[in-house]
């Protein structure tokens, strides 16, 4: 199997690195397009709990949204009518990506932030201003991709990738 963007990068690590170090990584890379990623492997039909998803989207009320991100880069809450909750990481600055990516270490199923490490925030995070800006309700109907699964030990790569694409304007 060929290797994703994220192999690359964590190939080229050499023990536990800081977030700067990843953004420059990730910066140093020719970045395939979001689709690209999709259709790189470990996609699903359906978002995967847990983990960060990377995914197409049409939203179904576009002519009424003041902006909107054709591939969000989520983490799935939970489910509702019609489709789910998820947190798209795109609606923060980059810098406020990481300090989000670091309040939901507390609600990681272990301190090992692996392939099999996940994130259980079903419950929401009460009096979070980054939660508050991030939470989003997406139809499955209007899902245009498969779900690119990202998991633990990739996310931080997965936040500095340039594969969002807001339509008309930008969150910040």
């Amino acid at each position: 199997m060929a290797k994703t963007v994220f192999d690359k990068i964590l190939d080229s690590t050499t023990g536990p690195k800081s977030f700067n170090w990843y953004k420059k990584e990730v910066a140093k890379i020719t970045t395939p397009g979001a689709r690209a990623l999709i259709n790189q492997g470990k996609a699903t039909i359906r978002p995967k709990f847990g983990v960060m998803n990377l995914f197409g989207y049409d939203p179904k009320f576009k002519s009424t949204l003041p902006l909107y991100d054709r591939f969000p880069l989520i983490l799935p809450l939970d489910s509702a009518k019609g489709g789910f909750y998820g947190l798209n990481f795109h609606y923060l600055q980059p810098g406020a990506r990481v300090a989000f990516l670091r309040q939901l270490q507390e609600y990681a199923s272990d301190d090992n932030y692996d392939k099999k490490t996940r994130f259980n925030l079903s419950g929401g995070i009460p009096n979070n201003s980054y939660f508050k800006r991030t939470v989003k309700h997406y139809l499955f109907d209007r899902v245009r991709t498969s779900f690119l699964n990202i998991t633990a030990d990739e996310m931080a790569i997965g936040i500095f990738l340039p594969v969002a694409r807001f339509q008309k304007g930008q969150p910040y």
